[in-house]
């Protein structure tokens, strides 16, 4: 943190014009009153000067006191939060956590979202792009299992030096490729498509992206041969066996010889009854 001295009139005065000028938060406001203004005795010795020093926190510093007063706030308890810069990227990892399950959520749902929203908090600080939060290592080792699988094609990109186009991944999936891509200096990410499941384009930092965008077209070899070895893993089920034709005398539809009478015998005509008149009833004259 940096300290600064302000004086002035008035402490609140002070406080207010710090936080307007440095845009600090509630949450982030920490000062020390050096001297306050006094009277004097009977008018004499008056000072109608304070002096106010404030820490003025970095960006790290700001991030890890709102993480603290959010995990205060749900009522988790934990050991201490760490933090390292590297660039205008903040890692944050909350240490010796009482309730991990909570934190981190169903497939780590929890941790996702404080997750983005410390970095709506800080979208418009210039200093950093991106915030990454941990707990007790979490994060850490599921991206570990989930990289280990693209990790021998992407060697191959620094050797062949063509672009790999991976298959359409969610935004949290894409978020680790991203971030394992960007430590190695001699490669680069560009992220294509629509919607919510889009491919990553990962290719060499010589090449500009139209060119890797024009040689990724298409599904690439690399790719094809991920599909290759996980087809492999599976268990090979024996092929469908193709139906036998029947025998020509078990055909129900083979035409019969002429001259032989069908198998079915004809129905007999139905009987006709002989036709009787109705009586026509006796007319009855009127009275």
């Amino acid at each position: 943190m940096t300290t600064i001295d302000k004086s002035g009139t008035s402490i609140e005065e002070l406080i207010g014009a710090f936080r307007k000028e440095y845009n600090i938060r509630d949450w982030e406001l920490k000062y020390e009153i050096l001297k306050k203004p006094s009277n004097g005795i009977f008018g004499l010795f008056a000072s109608k000067t304070a002096l106010v020093r404030f820490q003025l926190p970095g960006v790290d510093d700001r991030a890890t006191m709102f993480t603290q007063t959010l995990m205060d706030k749900m009522g988790i308890s934990y050991d201490k939060i760490v933090t390292k810069l590297e660039g205008k990227t903040l890692y944050l990892e909350i240490v010796g956590c009482k309730d991990t399950g909570f934190l981190i959520g169903k497939n780590g749902s929890m941790l996702e979202t404080i997750q983005f929203l410390l970095n709506r908090i800080f979208e418009f600080d210039r200093k950093i792009e991106k915030i990454y939060l941990d707990a007790d290592g979490y994060r850490e080792r599921r991206e570990a299992m989930f990289i280990r699988q693209f990790m021998p094609l992407i060697s191959k990109i620094k050797v062949h030096g063509k672009p790999l186009t991976l298959d359409p991944m969610n935004a949290g999936e894409r978020r680790i490729i991203h971030r394992h891509v960007e430590r190695d200096k001699g490669l680069r990410t560009l992220t294509i498509g629509e919607g919510d499941m889009k491919r990553i384009v990962i290719f060499s930092s010589k090449q500009s992206e139209r060119d890797a965008l024009s040689q990724s077209k298409g599904e690439s070899p690399a790719v094809s041969e991920l599909k290759e070895n996980m087809n492999k893993e599976k268990p090979n089920r024996p092929p469908r066996q193709p139906r036998k034709p029947k025998p020509e005398s078990q055909k129900t539809d083979s035409p019969k010889p002429e001259g032989q009478e069908p198998t079915a015998k004809p129905r007999p005509p139905r009987p006709q009854r002989p036709f009787k008149p109705r009586p026509k009833p006796e007319s009855q004259d009127k009275e």
